[in-house]
C-alpha cells in the first residue's frame, strides 16, 4: 500500500512538473498566438498528429495555444492565492492559538463569522468595492488578476488559521516553549523563535491541500465569468467559453473538454500530492 501511494505521488509530481513547465515555457514554444484571430479556421476538430493538434474555437484561436496560456494564468492565480491564504492564516492561527485565553476566543469567534458569509458574495463584495479605486490602482499597475488571486486567497486562509492553531496549541505545552517561557522570553519573542519555525512541516502539507482547492475557486469564478478578463484566459474562462460555443448543430465538445480535462488531471495531481504529504506528516508526528 506504501508503495502504491508512492508511486502515485511520483506520478503526480511529474504531472505537476510537465504543466508547470509548459506554463514557464509557453512564450517560447512552437505555438500560435493565443489571441490570434483566424476566421478561415473556425471550429476545426483536433486533428491530434497535426496543426490544429486540439482544434480551434469560433474565432480560430489554436486551442492548444490557449490551454497552455491558460495554465499560466490559473497556476499564477493557485500559487498567489495560496501565498496570500498562508501569509494571512498562519499567522493568525499560530497568535490565536499561542496566547489562548480571551484573545483566542475573541479571534476565532470572529474567524467563525467571517466562515458563515457565502464564499461568492464574499468575492463580488470585495471586487465590487475594489472595482471602484480601479483606475488609482491602475495607474499602480495593480489589474483584475491581481485583484483576483488577492480576493481568492482572503477566501482560504480560515482553514489555514485552524491548521495553525492546532499545532501552535499543540507546541506551547512542550518543553522548550515552557522553558523559553520560564527564562523571561517575551510571547512574541517565544512566538517568533520557537513556535513558528516548528510550524513549517504543516504549512507545507497545508500548501498542498490549499493550492488546488484555489485553483478550482479561480476556476469556477471564471466560468461564472468573475474572473480574469480577456485578453487573459484561464482553464474555467476556457471552459465557460467552449461550453456557451456547444449547441445541437455544431459538435464544438472539444473547445470545454480540452480545458476541463487539462483542470482535472491537474487538481487530481495535487489532491494526490497533497495527501501523501499529510500522511507523511501523520507518520512523522507519531513517531
Amino acid at each position: 500500500m506504501q508503495r502504491r501511494t508512492s508511486i502515485s505521488a511520483k506520478i503526480s509530481l511529474a504531472t505537476l512538473f510537465i504543466v508547470a513547465l509548459l506554463a514557464l515555457l509557453g512564450p517560447y514554444l512552437p505555438i500560435q498566438d493565443p489571441a490570434a484571430f483566424h476566421p478561415e479556421q473556425s471550429l476545426q476538430a483536433p486533428a491530434w498528429l497535426q496543426q490544429p493538434v486540439l482544434g480551434t474555437d469560433a474565432y480560430g484561436r489554436d486551442l492548444l495555444a490557449r490551454t497552455i496560456w491558460g495554465a499560466r494564468v490559473s497556476l499564477l492565480v493557485g500559487l498567489l492565492g495560496t501565498l496570500v491564504a498562508l501569509l494571512v492564516g498562519v499567522p493568525y492561527g499560530a497568535i490565536s492559538g499561542f496566547l489562548g485565553g480571551r484573545t483566542d476566543r475573541i479571534m476565532m469567534r470572529l474567524a467563525d463569522t467571517m466562515e458563515s458569509v457565502p464564499m461568492v458574495a464574499f468575492v463580488l463584495f470585495l471586487l465590487s468595492i475594489l472595482q471602484e479605486y480601479r483606475s488609482e490602482m491602475a495607474a499602480l499597475g495593480i489589474g483584475r488578476l491581481h485583484l483576483l488571486f488577492f480576493a481568492v486567497g482572503l477566501l482560504f486562509w480560515l482553514p489555514t488559521a485552524r491548521v495553525a492553531r492546532s499545532e501552535a496549541l499543540r507546541l506551547r505545552d512542550t518543553a522548550f516553549s515552557q522553558a523559553a517561557t520560564a527564562v523571561g522570553s517575551s510571547p512574541i519573542r517565544t512566538l517568533k523563535k520557537h513556535i513558528l519555525p516548528h510550524l513549517a512541516a504543516p504549512v507545507i502539507v497545508m500548501l498542498g491541500l490549499t493550492l488546488p482547492r484555489v485553483i478550482l475557486m479561480e476556476a469556477f469564478l471564471s466560468f461564472l465569468g468573475l474572473g480574469v478578463e480577456a485578453p487573459n484566459v484561464s482553464w474555467g474562462s476556457l471552459a465557460s467559453e467552449g461550453l456557451a460555443s456547444m449547441n445541437p448543430l455544431i459538435a464544438g465538445h472539444w473547445l470545454f473538454l480540452v480545458p476541463a480535462a487539462a483542470l482535472a488531471t491537474t487538481l487530481l495531481a495535487l489532491h494526490t500530492l497533497g495527501d501523501h504529504l499529510r500522511d507523511r506528516f501523520e507518520k512523522s508526528r507519531r513517531l
